[in-house]
């Protein structure tokens, strides 16, 4: 009797409690569960953009984002900022692009509510990027994930993580690496499952700054797509690569921290925890204090596996020093 009143009754509704979302799609973001409720067939192209070849692994409560889109249709696509302003305090996370644009994440409950304008989500790849993975990776981190700032190849049945700042070389080693036969797993950022020792990557997907065509000509013989990350970076499909091995899950191997040089030999040394454990962190975002500790102490399980430096000059050389790694 209560949901009927609820649902029949009149009642003022300033704050816009009765959005309908006639349209709803299911996807299986790093393999978890999540369902994304909307006004607007453009949200769902912009979910299909990000998630479309994410398979299902983790049996989880959803998370659940809603989409709301209001304004005139006809409005054209127009130049956009970089992104939006995000802003977070406890469990609740908000994304602030304007008046008429922005999105609300309680964090604690995977729920998250945003607003946008027909202009805004006639652009899939901004809207994924900036509303719909900015929600649901952070709630996903929030709940179950450490992120990690690296790349991840697998060898001999372990990931081993390559972590670096802007520049080190990540996507282009971890390209290197699985051209040599090595399993790809994720280009720029990976997860650690919280409960138990797994990586988690997104292997569907390749992004490489705009030089990377000359390093690895192969690279314009297959299909390529702008990303909203860098001017003129792109990305491709791993499935489009023959021969290429790809893996969305492994077990945790060694941390490799890159350091590119101008010259000179590789040479991998050894990394203290303590100082393993400071360049991580450094390289994470900052979540609620209580979250904090359990990534703190799931990236001290994933030290466990030994941590080292890689100093090198060219990627034939760091490709040889890494296959050297037990």
């Amino acid at each position: 009797m209560d949901s009927k009143r609820y649902e029949q009754w009149q009642t003022p509704d300033p704050l816009g409690y009765r959005f309908e979302a006639p349209y709803t799609e299911s996807y299986s973001p790093l393999g978890f569960p999540l369902i994304l409720r909307t006004n607007s067939q453009e949200v769902l192209a912009a979910g299909r953009r990000s998630w479309e070849e994410s398979e299902a692994a983790f049996e989880t409560k959803p998370i659940e984002l809603r989409v709301l889109v209001l304004g005139d249709e006809a409005e054209p696509p127009r130049a956009l900022p970089e992104g939006p302003v995000y802003r977070a305090q406890g469990h609740l996370l908000a994304l602030v692009l304007g008046t008429e644009n922005f999105a609300v994440c309680d964090l604690d409950r995977g729920f998250g509510f945003a607003r946008l304008t027909p202009g805004v989500v006639k652009n899939h790849l901004f809207t994924a990027f900036h509303f719909l993975d900015c929600m649901a990776y952070l709630c996903l981190s929030h709940q179950h994930l450490t992120p990690i700032h690296a790349a991840c190849v697998v060898r001999n049945g372990r990931g081993i993580l390559l972590a670096g700042g802007p520049g080190a070389g990540k996507s282009s080693l971890a390209w290197a690496c699985a051209r040599a036969g090595m399993t790809f797993v994720s280009d720029d950022a990976t997860w650690l499952l919280r409960k138990e020792p797994v990586l988690i990557g997104r292997p569907q997907r390749m992004r490489f700054r705009p030089d990377a065509v000359q390093l690895f000509p192969e690279l314009a013989r297959f299909p390529r797509w702008d990303t909203v990350i860098g001017k003129h970076s792109f990305e491709i499909r791993t499935a489009d690569v023959p021969g290429l091995l790809t893996v969305r899950c492994c077990r945790p191997g060694p941390v490799v921290f890159l350091d590119r040089q101008p010259s000179g030999e590789a040479q991998l040394d050894r990394v203290g925890p303590e100082e393993a454990g400071r360049r991580l962190a450094a390289a994470t975002t900052l979540y609620e204090f209580q979250v904090w500790k359990q990534q703190e102490k799931s990236r001290e399980i994933l030290l466990q596996q030994g941590a080292l430096r890689l100093r090198y000059s060219t990627l034939a050389s760091a490709v040889q020093q890494i296959s050297k790694i037990e």
